[in-house]
């Protein structure tokens, strides 16, 4: 699986032509397995070959997730009272 940054999309299903930008970006919406990004982009819904890379981008998405807020710190709260 290729990382992050790196140049050009990988055809990660075979059966329905999806790449791993494409999955990435249903991940980045909201779908957290296999079967969610099954049912918006196609990927996995076939003969699922792929399911092993997909795992794998939703698992990479999500550490990326926690690292961009790890760096950022904690969201500011406001304070309600004078």
């Amino acid at each position: 699986i290729r990382e992050r940054g790196e140049i050009g999309p990988m055809l990660v299903c075979q059966c329905n032509g999806v790449s791993d930008r494409t999955i990435r970006r249903v991940v980045r919406s909201g779908a957290s397995s296999v079967r969610q990004v099954a049912r918006t982009c196609g990927a996995g819904s076939s003969c699922g070959d792929c399911a092993l890379a997909i795992r794998k981008i939703i698992r990479a998405e999500a550490a990326s997730t926690v690292a961009l807020e790890t760096e950022s710190g904690p969201a500011p709260t406001l304070n309600a009272s004078p």
